[in-house]
């Protein structure tokens, strides 16, 4: 990555979020009138080529999404553009929507027309209120511009957008969940299969992307896939953004090349550790996310759950020695029990239990049994419940085990 090269946040601060004419002088919908005039197939292709991956945590490839949806033989399809972003420390995708909302909007309009699809959705954390109305103004000048609607840029292709505002739920980050909010329904995770690429919202297929990753899309279609792929390293295409926060001395928002490790992250963007600080571990992905000891800090983010390091939502909190260990499991074990749907008993129960056990730990009545019971609940939660989000609220606390970060534990 050349320096000082940016792809998501190239025209912050060159843009005013309000106006959409300040987005066209710095060439805005300038690549979606050269895609109309692409055949979708073309389109998908160079997404492929780019090795785009989900941003919102999954990592799956964006083409092969796009791909699976667009070649199902079914006229009503759906595009999906999350931007529910609930986990903790992660203001990434808010951001997006804050500084260049019609980035966002471009991008799903060229994922629309790529997969065939007629009518698409911004769902919207209700609590970005900021977002909510940049969104809504944007939205609204892309139709008086005729980029949204019937006919867009004189072309035969139509799409009807629409701003769905959800009420800022950890579990609709889910895809499914997602769309049984978007349906009217509880925000509660389907059985898969069947895929959304076959039968996501209203049955039809469907695509759901995060707003970082259809953030990229425009830069991708502009510059092409393959010069996408050739930034990042270690396997891992283009560029992200990591929130970091703890105890950093620039504590923010930072887009780098995939590739770059966990120390480079913390020294080279946030400035390094306040002065006096000493560093025990970092928590990368959010609440859901694993803790990297700090002598492994040269450690690189990458997508594969198996990784050392998955970056999840890319969150990075920089925990001190002076943190109080129990107090932060219990911030974990709070926020995963209150966010549970309640779908499943192991999840709904278990989550309960969880917090019961660290608050007894916490306040030093912690017996020898509730050490067997929290090592019986996690495993609960890490292998039966109905979806990931019981394996996700336990697995900070099992590296709280590995490590031997809690005297308690050991």
């Amino acid at each position: 990555m050349e320096e000082n090269q940016k792809v998501l946040t190239r025209n912050w601060e060159k843009v005013d979020p309000k106006e959409i004419t300040s987005y066209r002088k710095v060439g805005g919908y300038e690549v979606l009138q050269r895609v109309l005039q692409m055949n979708p197939k073309d389109v998908i292709a160079e997404v492929s080529k780019s090795g785009l991956k989900g941003r919102g945590g999954g990592g799956f490839l964006t083409g092969k999404k796009w791909e699976l949806t667009a070649s199902s033989n079914v006229d009503e399809k759906y595009f999906i553009c999350n931007l529910d972003e609930s986990e903790p420390g992660t203001y990434k995708d808010r951001l997006l929507a804050e500084n260049n909302p019609h980035q966002l909007i471009e991008g799903i309009i060229i994922g629309s027309y790529a997969v065939g699809a007629k009518k698409a959705f911004l769902y919207v954390n209700g609590n970005f209120h900021l977002a909510q109305f940049l969104l809504e103004r944007a939205i609204r000048q892309a139709y008086e511009n005729h980029f949204l609607g019937e006919g867009i840029m004189g072309s035969e292709y139509s799409l009807e957008f629409e701003l769905f505002i959800g009420a800022g739920a950890y579990i609709c980050g889910e895809e499914t969940a997602l769309i049984n909010s978007l349906e009217g329904n509880r925000g509660e995770p389907r059985k898969r299969p069947p895929y959304t690429s076959e039968s996501g919202l209203f049955g039809k297929p469907t695509v759901v992307n995060n707003a970082e990753t259809i953030s990229s899309i425009t830069w991708i279609l502009e510059h092409g896939g393959t010069k996408y792929s050739q930034i990042g390293e270690s396997g891992e295409t283009g560029t992200k953004i990591f929130c970091v926060d703890g105890i950093v001395k620039n504590p923010g928002a930072y887009e780098v090349p995939m590739g770059t490790s966990v120390n480079d992250i913390i020294y080279k963007y946030a400035g390094g550790i306040v002065d006096g600080a000493e560093p025990w571990f970092a928590q990368i992905g959010g609440s859901a996310g694993v803790l990297v000891p700090f002598g492994t800090f040269g450690a690189i983010p990458a997508y594969p759950r198996a990784s050392y390091v998955p970056i999840g939502s890319g969150a990075i909190l920089v925990i001190s020695k002076n943190q109080d260990i129990k107090e932060l499991m219990l911030s974990w074990a709070n926020f995963f029990q209150r966010e549970s749907c309640g779908k499943c008993v192991p999840c709904r129960e278990g989550t309960f239990r969880l917090r019961a056990i660290i608050e007894r730990l916490k306040e030093g009545t912690f017996s020898k049994n509730d050490k067997e019971d929290l090592e019986n609940l996690i495993w609960t939660l890490d292998n039966t419940t109905f979806c990931a989000f019981g394996k996700f609220s336990v697995i900070a606390l099992k590296d709280v085990l590995r490590y031997g970060f809690c005297e308690e534990l050991k």
